[in-house]
């Protein structure tokens, strides 16, 4: 019993200190997205994020910086403008590489809220043709200085957005962010 106790209370000390060294901030800034699909030429779409962050010191060079992101994306076609709103939760692993400059790398997880495809001034719901969850491997560079946070991140997809892919074409999310977020405390 002593030491389920001793247990429990080393994990809540723990976690208690770990809370004391999160900071908490909001963050936003541009989209550059694109689809990669296949044999089709394709415009970027440009969009935005806007959400937030916790970043947790793991080391003196490392952090963990879970984040909530609404995120606009989607491509252009000859033809159509695709748009994507999704929220998204990178889980964002922070490496310091030299004073506040770091590197960024993590999974991102997305839900998709909604989905159109515009030709002309015609605009149609094609959210129910398209996958709910997204999933990314995100890379970037930041750097930390005062209370503010600059970032650049490509978010390379690895699954497919179309509810019933073809085999072998599958058409992957791709988004190039520049970020700016400002720590709360």
């Amino acid at each position: 019993m002593k030491k389920i106790l001793f247990l429990v209370a080393f994990v809540w000390c723990g976690f208690l200190e770990a809370e004391a060294q999160t900071s908490l901030g909001l963050k936003g800034g541009l989209n550059v997205s694109t689809i990669r699909i296949p044999g089709t030429e394709l415009d970027p779409r440009i969009g935005f994020h806007v959400g937030g962050y916790a970043s947790t010191p793991i080391s003196s060079r490392f952090a963990l910086q879970p984040e909530v992101l609404y995120s606009q994306q989607g491509v252009d076609t000859r033809d159509y403008e695709y748009t994507f709103n999704y929220l998204n939760i990178p889980l964002i692993f922070k490496g310091t590489i030299s004073g506040g400059l770091h590197a960024q790398v993590g999974p991102q997880f997305g839900i998709l809220l909604a989905a159109h495809r515009k030709q002309g001034r015609n605009s149609l719901d094609i959210t129910d043709t398209r996958n709910r969850y997204d999933g990314a491997i995100a890379l970037g560079l930041g750097y930390d200085v005062s209370n503010l946070q600059v970032s650049a991140r490509y978010n390379l997809g690895i699954s497919d957005t179309r509810d019933d892919s073809d085999k072998g074409l599958d058409h992957t999310n791709n988004v190039f962010q520049l970020s700016l977020g400002v720590r709360l405390r």
